[in-house]
């Protein structure tokens, strides 16, 4: 099997950090390119951020071992095209499916209203 291409730089550096805000005392995390401020995000939202990093690698990573199975195999264009389709339909349901919680009060046990 031939080695994969090199991965080729962007130019595009990311910087994140980390800060307590003067103003109000909350954390925030900044990402920045080291010239501009791109976003200030609240811990909730950098933790969204990152959960949609995640996931998308992990989709963009399954889906190329799929091309890459279908290319090696000779079964390249409709083939490949519907059965993408249908993986990435079954990804998309299981990625809507409710998940039931509820809280509960740690020092008493009780669920939190």
């Amino acid at each position: 099997m031939p080695a994969p291409p090199e991965d080729k730089p962007t130019g595009v550096n990311f910087f994140i950090s980390g800060i307590v805000a003067a103003r109000n005392g909350k954390p925030y995390v900044i990402i920045d390119n080291g010239e501009t401020r791109i976003a200030q995000l609240s811990i909730a939202e950098a933790r969204s951020v990152a959960l949609d990093l995640l996931r998308a690698a992990s989709y963009a990573e399954a889906d190329s071992m799929i091309v890459r199975f279908f290319k090696k195999h000779g079964l390249e264009g409709g083939p490949l095209a519907a059965f993408m389709q249908d993986f990435r339909d079954f990804r998309h349901v299981l990625d809507t499916e409710k998940v039931e919680t509820r809280h509960v009060d740690p020092d008493t046990g009780e669920e939190a209203q």
